[in-house]
Formats: C-alpha cells, sequence, structure tokens
C-alpha cells in the first residue's frame, strides 16, 4: 500500500510542469509538529537503519557533521534524475564533514537495491528501511524527500520533490549549516496540503 500511495504521488509530480514547493523559514524550536515529526527547527527524532555494506547509520552519531537525508527507491524515476546531483553534493563537499546518506524504501530483496547503486555508481552510502520508517518520520507519502541535518542535529532544511544541486535556497542553508552557525530553509506543508503540494512540484524531465 504504501509503494502505491508513493507511486501515485511521483506520478502528479512529474506530470504538472517544472515548478518546485518552497515555502518560508519558520522559527527555530518550532513545538507545531506531532512527536516523532522531522520538522525544520526541530531536533531530528531518533533514526537508524542498516547500510549495504553491513554497518548500521544511526543519524545520532552524526552529531558535528551535517548528513543530506535523502528518501527514494530504484524504480522511482524522479529519484533516479537526481542521483548525479547528489553525487556532486557529496564528493564537492565530503572535505567539510558533510555527507549525503540515501534510504531505500524498496521492499524485498536488498539484492536489488546493491545492484542499482552499482549500476549507477553510487559512491554514497545507503541505508535500507523497507518499512518506510523515515517516510513516518518526514511526514511524507512523496519521493524523492530530502532533508539537512545540521551538526548540532536540528532539521534545518526539507524538500519534497527532487532536488537541484544550484539551487539557492538549498546551498545558502547548506553553507550556513557547514559554517556552524543556525538557521532554517523550506519548511513542509501542514499535511492536510499534502496533495496540493504534489500537484504544484515536480520536474517533467524526472519522469524517465
Amino acid at each position: 500500500m504504501r509503494r502505491h500511495a508513493l507511486i501515485l504521488l511521483i506520478a502528479a509530480l512529474t506530470a504538472c510542469g517544472d515548478r518546485t514547493e518552497t515555502l518560508g523559514p519558520v522559527t527555530m524550536g518550532s513545538d507545531t509538529a506531532p512527536p516523532g515529526v522531522a520538522a525544520v527547527g526541530s531536533p531530528m527524532p531518533s533514526y537508524s537503519a542498516p547500510l549495504l555494506d553491513g554497518s548500521q547509520f544511526d543519524i545520532a552519531s552524526e552529531r558535528g557533521n551535517v548528513v543530506f537525508l535523502n528518501l527514494w527507491a530504484t524504480w522511482c524515476g524522479p529519484c533516479r534524475y537526481e542521483i548525479p546531483e547528489l553525487e556532486k553534493l557529496h564528493n564537492d563537499l565530503a572535505d567539510r564533514r558533510f555527507k549525503v546518506v540515501g534510504v531505500s524504501v524498496d521492499e524485498g530483496s536488498d539484492q536489488v537495491v546493491r545492484e542499482f547503486v552499482d549500476e549507477a555508481k553510487m559512491t554514497y552510502p545507503v541505508a535500507l528501511d523497507p518499512a518506510g520508517r523515515l517516510a513516518t518520520i518526514l511526514d511524507t507519502t512523496i519521493l524523492p524527500t530530502s532533508i539537512i541535518v545540521d551538526r548540532r542535529g536540528n532539521v534545518v532544511w526539507k524538500k519534497f520533490g527532487v532536488v537541484s544541486a544550484g539551487d539557492p535556497e538549498m546551498m545558502r542553508v547548506l553553507e550556513t549549516a557547514l559554517a556552524g552557525r543556525t538557521a532554517t530553509g523550506p519548511s513542509p506543508a501542514p499535511s492536510g496540503d499534502r496533495a496540493s503540494l504534489a500537484r504544484r512540484g515536480g520536474d517533467p524531465a524526472a519522469a524517465g
């Protein structure tokens, strides 16, 4: 059922033009999000998942690093489209204690994910989350969805849809996080606005 819901929203995202959703900043420490939900301006909730290499990813162990978490799947066309952008970010900023971590929601054998990662030449870490625990934490049914967690463990940016490495708002927030300063970026739409968000976002080039 989760996969079917995600597919419907991917279709909406890729069919409605090349617009993306960018909302205004929110106040740090906002208490409007339900407990356990990753909201911009709030601490990232506890989250861990096994990595493809057999080790364990735990966001709590990443304090001091800036982490870009990307929720994706091998069957998601828009997710494939943004992989080169994420590779560029991961490699260009690695020496500044930055990393991209892809979190796959593929169900079934991890061999499918492993083969895709090899074929796509993905070098950033990939975690396996077939139960969609991160999707619940991000309060999303849209693929891809991404967040930036700063060195203090706070969520400072959230994006529903395809990432562009040249996005000026994302790069502003990312640079601030890398410098160790406090900032907020695009905030998530209210839960009741998910369908309208899907209708307004997307990139037709990502439909392949």
